[in-house]
C-alpha cells in the first residue's frame, strides 16, 4: 500500500511542481488578462490512413496503402475519451467488443465472430503474448501508450498463432531526440477512485534519450469486491551512437490486485435488480497479476536499400486466484456457492523470445519498385500451474439480500499439477511490388514450428505435440486517386489448440483450428469535411474448431467448422471548425456450421446454424466533440453491443445495451486543464459476460472522475 500512495504522492508533487512552473511562467500575462489558448484544427488525418503502420505490416506502410482493415486511437483521443483501461480502448474501434472476466484477466475481446484470447491476438509493441489458460493480463493501464493499434481478420502471417478475428497492438510511448516531453496527472471520482502518474521523455544528450511512464490507482469499486489496487511503470533508454544506429533497451510491466467480483446469479433467467450492487465471493477472495517484459531493440540502417532489426525480450507473468466463482440461486430466498467452483490457482509463466527481420528496397527490370521483409521469430514459453484440482468443496448457501460472506474452503491442496513447454521457430516474409502509380501487391507467408511438451506432475504423465503450419497473405491495392485506395485481400490463419499451454482434455490427437478470410474493402478521404472513411466486407471460415465449456474447462471438443461474414465502416471528419465526428458500425453473421456438440451423458446435438456464444452481431461507436470556447470542449460518446448468445444452444442470451459516456474540459492554458468525466451517463444496468441463463457480469455503473492534466 505504500508503494501505491508514494507513486500518487510522487504524481501529486510533480504535478504541483508543474503548476508551480506553469504559473511563474505566465505570471505577466495573467496580471492583464487570461491566456490565449491556441487551438490547432484537426489533422486531416481523421482515421490515421495516412500514418504510417508497424500493426498491418512490417513493411512501412500507411493503412491506406495496405490490403487490410487497420485502425487505430492515438493518444490524445484517448485522453480526450477519458479512457484508462487498456482494452477498453481497442473496443472502440470497429468491430470489437469485451467479454471480461476475472479469470481471463479482464482482458478477452472477440473480433468478426471469433471471442477469446486464442482468436483475438493481443501484443506489446508488435510481440505477442503467448496465452495461458486463457488468460492475459498486461497491459492494463493507457498512460504509457502511444496508440492502440487493430489489424482486424487473420495475422497470423505477421503473429504466428493465435489470431483469426484480430490482432490488437499497444503501442508504447518510446525515447525521443527531438524535444522534451513533461507530464502529469491527477484524477478523483466516484467510489473513493485515485488516480496519478508522471510522464518524462526527451534527450539527454546528442547520443542517449530517455522515457519514463508511472502511473497507480484504487478504488473501492462499486460493489464489495470491484476494488482494486494498480501500478504500472515503462521505462526506456535509447542509445543512437550514428544517425543508422539506434540501440533501446526497455523495462514495462505492473501489478494489479483486481475486482473479485465473478458475477450476478440470476433468478428463473432474470436479473433481480436489488443484487446489481452485491457479490457472492468469499470474503478472502484474491485476484493478483504481476507481469515485467525485459526488451533490447537494435536498429540499424546499412544503406538506403537495407536496414535490419532484432528485438530479444523476456516476460514473466505471476498470477494467483482464490475465489468462489459460481453462484446459483437454489430457491427464490436461496443462493448457492457451488463447491466445485472454489478455485485456488497459479500461474508461473516466463516468455523469452528473440525477432529479426530485415527490409530489402530494389527495383524490378528498372520499372517496378519492390520493398522485402524477411526473418525469424523464435520464442520458448514455460508454464507451472498450481491449482487445487479436482476442486471440491462442500456447498455454501446463503442469504442473497444478506450475504454472509464465508471463507474460502476446499477438500483438496494447493500443489502444482502441470508442467508445460511451448517452444516455436519460424519463418516469414512480406513482399510489396509496386506496378505503377496505382497499383500495389502485397504478399506475406509464413512457416511455424511449434513443439508443445506437457507433463502431469501428479500422474507423471507425458505428452507431446508438434505442428507446423503454414499461414499467408496476398493481396491487391488499386488507387486511383489520391484520395481513394480500393483493395482485395486473401489470408489465413490458425489458432492454439486451447490458448492454455496444455493438450485439451489430456489429448494428443487434435488439429490446430484453421481459418481463411475473403476480404474487399475500400478507404478515402473527405477533403470538404476534413475527414476520412473505410468500408470492408469479409468472409471468414474457420476449421477444427475447438469449443470449451466454461464451467467444465476439462471438456474439449473440435467441433467442426464455424464461419462470420459481415461489413465494418468508420468514419472521421470535422464539418465545422471545433467540431468532430467520429463513428463506426459493424454487422456480421456468426453460425456454426458443423458442430455436434457432447452433453455431459454422452448424447451428441447438433448445434448447426446457432450461433457462437460470446460474439454479438451488431456493434456500433460514435464519438463526437464540441470545443465551444476557446478554452472549453465538450466530448459525448456512445457505445452499443448488440444480444449476445450464452451458450452453444441458443437458449439463453446476453441483452443488446448502450452506454453513453461524457466530458467537459477546461483549458487554464495549453499546458494545463481538467476534465470531469462521467461513464455510463445514464446508469444503465448491462451485462458484459456470462454462460448459460444462470450469471451474468455486470457492466460498470455511472461513475464521476475528475482529471487534472499538466505539463511542464
Amino acid at each position: 500500500m505504500g508503494i501505491r500512495l508514494n507513486a500518487v504522492g510522487v504524481a501529486i508533487g510533480t504535478l504541483s511542481m508543474g503548476l508551480g512552473a506553469c504559473a511563474r511562467a505566465d505570471e505577466d500575462t495573467r496580471a492583464s488578462a487570461l491566456p490565449t489558448v491556441s487551438v490547432s484544427g484537426r489533422s486531416q488525418d481523421s482515421l490515421g490512413l495516412d500514418s504510417r503502420s508497424g500493426t498491418g505490416s512490417r513493411l512501412g506502410l500507411t493503412p491506406m496503402e495496405t490490403p487490410a482493415s487497420i485502425s487505430s486511437l492515438d493518444a490524445d483521443a484517448i485522453a480526450e475519451r477519458s479512457l484508462t483501461r487498456a482494452q477498453d480502448v481497442a473496443i472502440q474501434l470497429p468491430g470489437l467488443s469485451q467479454a471480461p472476466e476475472p479469470g481471463n484477466g479482464g482482458t478477452s475481446l472477440s473480433a468478426r465472430g471469433f471471442a477469446g484470447h486464442g482468436s483475438v491476438a493481443q501484443l506489446v509493441d508488435g510481440t505477442r503474448l503467448v496465452v495461458a489458460f486463457g488468460t492475459v493480463t498486461y497491459p492494463f493501464s493507457t498512460w504509457p501508450l502511444e496508440s492502440v493499434d487493430v489489424l482486424s481478420g487473420p495475422a497470423s502471417v505477421l503473429y504466428g498463432d493465435g489470431a483469426i478475428g484480430a490482432a490488437v497492438n499497444y503501442v508504447s510511448k518510446r525515447p525521443v531526440f527531438d524535444r522534451d516531453e513533461r507530464e502529469a496527472f491527477l484524477g478523483y471520482g466516484s467510489f473513493n477512485t485515485v488516480m496519478g502518474g508522471v510522464g518524462l521523455r526527451g534527450p539527454i544528450n546528442e547520443v542517449l534519450a530517455y522515457s519514463l511512464h508511472v502511473d497507480a490507482s484504487r478504488s473501492d469499486g462499486e460493489r464489495r469486491d470491484s476494488a482494486y489496487q494498480r501500478r504500472n511503470y515503462a521505462l526506456a533508454l535509447a542509445a543512437r551512437p550514428s544517425r543508422d544506429l539506434t540501440v533501446t533497451l526497455s523495462l514495462d510491466g505492473g501489478h494489479n490486485d483486481d475486482s473479485r467480483y465473478y458475477g450476478t446469479p440470476l433468478l428463473d433467467g432474470r436479473l433481480d435488480r436489488r443484487l446489481i450492487d452485491t457479490s457472492f465471493n468469499v470474503s478472502d477472495a484474491l485476484v493478483k497479476y504481476q507481469d515485467d517484459m525485459w526488451r533490447a531493440k537494435v536498429e540499424y540502417r546499412a544503406s538506403d536499400a537495407l536496414e535490419l532489426r532484432n528485438e530479444t525480450y523476456y516476460l514473466s507473468s505471476r498470477r494467483h486466484w482464490r475465489n468462489s466463482e459460481y453462484s446459483y440461486f437454489d430457491t427464490p430466498t436461496t443462493v448457492v456457492r457451488d463447491g466445485f467452483s472454489f478455485l485456488e490457482i497459479l500461474h508461473d509463466q516466463k516468455q523469452a523470445g528473440n525477432r529479426f527481420d530485415l527490409t530489402l528496397r530494389s527495383g524490378v527490370g528498372g520499372l517496378m519498385k519492390n520493398r522485402l521483409v524477411a526473418g525469424f521469430d523464435a520464442y520458448r514459453t514455460t508454464l507451472l500451474h498450481t491449482n487445487n484440482s479436482p476442486y471440491e468443496a462442500a456447498d455454501q448457501v446463503v442469504d442473497p439480500y444478506d450475504v454472509a460472506p464465508g471463507v474460502f474452503q476446499s477438500d483438496y491442496p494447493t500443489e502444482p499439477g502441470r508442467h508445460s513447454r511451448l517452444s516455436n521457430a519460424a519463418l516469414f516474409f512480406e513482399d510489396l511490388l509496386e506496378l505503377g502509380a496505382q497499383w500495389k501487391l502485397v504478399a506475406g507467408l509464413r512457416r511455424d514450428a511449434l513443439s508443445l511438451d506437457y507433463d502431469n506432475l501428479r500422474t507423471g504423465v507425458h505428452q507431446a505435440s508438434r505442428y507446423t503450419p503454414t499461414t499467408g497473405r496476398l493481396g491487391a491495392v488499386w488507387s486511383p486517386a489520391d484520395a481513394l485506395s480500393v483493395y482485395a485481400q486473401f489470408s489465413t490463419g490458425t489458432d492454439p489448440l486451447t490458448g492454455s499451454l496444455t493438450l485439451p482434455a489430456g489429448r494428443s490427437d487434435v488439429q490446430l483450428t484453421r481459418g481463411r478470410q475473403l476480404e474487399l474493402g475500400a478507404k478515402g478521404a473527405l477533403p470538404a469535411v476534413r475527414g476520412q472513411w473505410t468500408v470492408a466486407a469479409y468472409r471468414i471460415t474457420k476449421d477444427h474448431l475447438l469449443s470449451q465449456d466454461p464451467l467444465r474447462p476439462d471438456l474439449a471438443q473440435q467441433v467442426g467448422r464455424q464461419s462470420s461474414t459481415g461489413i465494418e465502416l468508420a468514419l472521421g471528419m470535422e464539418p465545422l471548425r471545433g467540431w468532430t465526428v467520429d463513428a463506426n458500425l459493424a454487422a456480421l453473421r456468426a453460425r456454426y456450421d458443423r458442430f455436434d456438440e457432447q452433453l455431459d451423458d454422452g448424447t451428441l446435438v447438433s448445434r448447426a446454424g446457432n450461433t457462437p456464444y460470446g460474439v454479438p452481431e451488431r456493434t456500433a461507436n460514435a464519438w463526437t466533440s464540441w470545443r465551444f470556447a476557446p478554452q472549453w470542449k465538450a466530448v459525448l460518446g456512445a457505445k452499443y453491443v448488440g444480444k449476445v448468445q450464452s451458450n452453444t444452444a441458443n437458449s439463453a442470451q446476453l441483452p443488446a445495451y448502450t452506454v453513453a459516456n461524457a466530458s467537459l474540459a477546461y483549458a487554464w492554458s495549453p499546458k494545463l486543464s481538467l476534465t470531469v468525466s462521467v461513464a455510463n451517463l445514464a446508469d444503465k444496468v448491462y451485462a458484459v459476460a456470462g454462460y448459460g441463463g444462470d450469471f451474468w457480469v455486470l457492466g460498470e455503473r455511472r461513475s464521476v472522475l475528475a482529471t487534472v492534466r499538466a505539463g511542464f
